[in-house]
């Protein structure tokens, strides 16, 4: 995907907002990739800030990622988690759960 084509999950747009589905869609292509994506009990993370994610998405602010984050995280279809080497860095790591596998899937 370039950076001027973007792609999103109906479903995820009907549960969650076209912005959520738009997020979703970018990490799903970032966790598919060997580079960009680490594992931790059998699940693919990856590791984006709010402020990474709008570099991507220059459309969305910060807040907007922010907020369609927390509407994956409540439908459940992302968990996170904090997995970094130093304590000063908050960075969070995201990871499709079973279910939000199974919507990107579909």
């Amino acid at each position: 995907m370039n950076n001027k084509e973007i792609t999103l999950n109906a479903e995820i747009a009907r549960l969650c907002g076209t912005n959520a589905a738009v997020v979703a869609s970018k990490l799903w292509e970032t966790h598919a990739s060997p580079d960009a994506a680490f594992y931790i009990n059998g699940y693919p993370w990856v590791k984006a800030s709010y402020k990474r994610i709008t570099v991507y998405l220059p459309f969305l602010t910060v807040h907007m990622v922010r907020t369609a984050v927390k509407k994956l995280l409540k439908e459940g279809v992302i968990k996170v988690g904090v997995y970094n080497k130093s304590k000063f860095d908050h960075t969070h790591s995201y990871a499709f759960t079973s279910y939000g596998k199974d919507l990107m899937r579909s």
